[in-house]
């Protein structure tokens, strides 16, 4: 009785409230707000006179359709069959629409309904249900060649699937299309990346004398060293053998370098690689050696080459030269592939270098001062060399009212502002990125404008990027944050521009970022490294907390720089990758010039990150008010020349 009574007793507040006038669009908002948060809370009463009276107040409200999902999954049943038809063909394809559809499906098994489950499937990326969705196909006839494809494709991976797909599984078992080919194919996909547990299972499903080919692939994934003992091959399956000795030589050959040429040398004398498996290891022979800064690395770079155009290797082999610092060489591969040089700033930024060690300062000037003109790593390293000012082009996007109220009219759009403005961020996200989609460059530019209005820097910046429009500096590099980033630079010794640029590459202001390796925040940082440098320990949460993030990533910053002997360069690296690794990265003999540095930091993840950061760090000095030219500093600096602190 009391609950009835306090249920009408907020319904009759409600009811007043409708009633009175509401001051200004702010107040009109807010009450919005307040109301589609009680509309959550009695979602599951669709026919009680709160509710109704809500659905009249939030009829054209741009998150009303959550309240009607939030109902309809409460209630997937067959009786209401009309309204969840309804509700997924006007949402289909939307975030909205997976959600229900999913529910509903499920019931529809529940319930038998088949006939049903077949009228309302669409492909949501859940194999449980495309499971079923072939079962009801196939029913109790005969399986269709496109039908047997599917299956096959579905049995065909690394992993377990789900129990759902057991009993189209056995059709597609009885229709004779398990062979030992296909058994070993998933086999290999479950050692290389997969669920090697899946191993011992496929392994049963092949004949005695194939089964030791099982028991090789799931040693070699344990321990790829194992391959060595080539006695284990026993030569009656050769094409297998080397299939699995090629995945095993190809993992090798990171974990012990010499080792893994030792075994290819003796293999090749012993079993027969195709010309593809040869490529491949070549290809990762040539990598991991390069990246290890192996002696054999240019010898393996150059049989990798002859073989492919493959730009990755193509990087690597420009890396080792310029490790050695062999400028003729450098000109030489350049030369050889000249289509590269429209497409990458690398590679013209690199045949100006070559020109400049060998003495043709003309040509190289030339080149230098074309490339100053880009608003890029390069282009600001070409400026260095050239002492020359930094000019960012900016050129802010002013798109007209009719696109912006184009933009505003999507659906999609209106419901990632509405979570916004709740405070629901990662709603808003989910909303933002299903718009992405679908949005053509343009669309997404004049989104991007309205994100970075609503000081929503993380989507604006992503937006931007993905509209390809990249001229507008200043809401693609927000001065977000400014006074907690400032304040705490400042009281720590380091320049405010690079506090700007770490963070900007870390989390792109994304205040409750976190990363798979756990790192939380603006700053992206560990919560066990916030707990070391402060010697107590922190709730995780605070990380989240955007004033005590800057505080601590500052102050680590700070403790890199005690690390690294004052060099902001190696200091940005070790924020990636650790200051120990960065460390062994440092020549320990003769010194290297910190262009070519950065082009051998063996992590790519690492090598693009601290290009980006310096960059940014540039941009941020100028957006701050600055003019110093940071890579006049860089051009000149040398790594190696002396050591980084213990």
């Amino acid at each position: 009785m009391r609950r009835i009574l306090n249920n009408l007793m907020r319904f009759v507040v409600i009811s007043g409230l409708s009633c009175m006038p509401l001051a200004g669009n702010a107040q009109d908002s807010e009450q919005l707000k307040k109301w589609f948060e009680r509309a959550e809370q009695i979602a599951h009463r669709p026919n009680g006179s709160e509710y109704k009276f809500l659905k009249k107040k939030l009829k054209d409200y741009p998150l009303w359709p959550y309240i009607e999902q939030k109902t309809l999954l409460r209630y997937p049943y067959i009786s209401n069959e009309k309204k969840i038809a309804r509700f997924l063909e006007k949402h289909s394809g939307s975030v909205l629409d997976r959600p229900l559809r999913k529910k509903w499906l499920n019931h529809l098994v529940r319930q038998k309904r088949s006939d049903l489950f077949l009228k309302y499937y669409k492909d949501i990326n859940d194999t449980a249900l495309k499971c079923r969705y072939l079962e009801f196909q196939i029913a109790d006839g005969q399986a269709s060649e496109v039908q047997l494809d599917e299956l096959q494709q579905l049995w065909v991976v690394g992993k377990s699937q789900p129990n759902e797909c057991d009993t189209v599984f056995s059709k597609w078992l009885r229709s004779g299309r398990l062979t030992d080919t296909v058994v070993l194919d998933r086999m290999a996909l479950a050692a290389d990346g997969g669920s090697s547990s899946l191993i011992p299972y496929l392994k049963s499903l092949l004949p005695d004398n194939k089964k030791y080919l099982g028991d090789r692939w799931l040693a070699i994934r344990r321990s790829p060293s194992r391959l060595t003992k080539f006695s284990k091959f026993t030569g009656e399956f050769p094409e297998q053998e080397a299939r699995i000795l090629t995945y095993g030589l190809q993992r090798l050959i990171w974990r012990s370098p010499d080792l893994a040429l030792k075994t290819w040398s003796k293999a090749l004398k012993e079993f027969q690689f195709s010309t593809a498996q040869k490529q491949s290891i070549a290809r990762k022979f040539a990598i991991a050696l390069a990246a290890k800064n192996h002696k054999q690395a240019n010898k393996w770079l150059e049989k990798a080459t002859i073989a492919t155009s493959d730009e990755e290797l193509f990087r690597w082999y420009l890396t080792q030269i310029l490790r050695e610092q062999d400028w003729h060489k450098v000109q030489e591969i350049i030369r050889v592939n000249p289509e590269l040089l429209d497409e990458e700033l690398i590679y013209p930024y690199w045949q100006a270098r070559s020109y400049e060690a060998l003495g043709k300062k003309d040509v190289a000037d030339a080149m230098f001062l074309d490339l100053a003109k880009q608003r890029h790593y390069y282009g600001f390293l070409a400026s260095g060399k050239q002492d020359k000012d930094i000019s960012l082009v900016n050129k802010p996007l002013v798109p007209n009212q009719a696109s912006r109220d184009a933009v505003m009219a999507i659906p999609a759009v209106q419901r990632a502002k509405a979570f916004l403005e709740l405070g629901r961020k990662a709603s808003a996200r989910r909303e933002w990125r299903d718009y992405r989609r679908s949005a053509n460059k343009t669309q997404m530019s004049i989104a991007a404008v309205l994100a970075s209005e609503w000081e929503w820097h993380d989507q604006a910046i992503h937006t931007f990027s993905d509209s390809g429009y990249l001229d507008d500096v200043k809401r693609r590099f927000p001065l977000a944050y400014k006074n907690d980033l400032v304040k705490n630079a400042k009281q720590v010794g380091i320049e405010p521009a690079w506090a700007f640029a770490i963070t900007r590459r870390e989390s792109s202001f994304l205040e409750d970022a976190h990363s798979s390796a756990g790192a939380r925040g603006l700053m992206q940082l560990l919560p066990s490294t916030v707990n070391y440098m402060e010697k107590k320990k922190h709730k995780r949460k605070r990380l989240y907390n955007a004033q005590f993030n800057v505080e601590m990533g500052t102050k680590y910053m700070r403790y890199l720089m005690d690390k690294m002997d004052n060099n902001p360069v190696l200091v940005t690296a070790s924020y990636n990758a650790g200051w120990r690794r960065v460390r062994d990265w440092v020549p320990k003999e003769d010194s290297l010039p910190l262009d070519v540095w950065v082009e051998t930091i063996p992590f790519k993840e690492t090598r693009n990150y601290v290009k980006a950061v310096l960059a940014y760090k540039q941009i941020y000095q100028q957006q701050l008010g600055g003019d110093e030219n940071y890579f006049v500093d860089y051009a000149n600096m040398l790594i190696g020349d002396t050591q980084p602190t213990l």
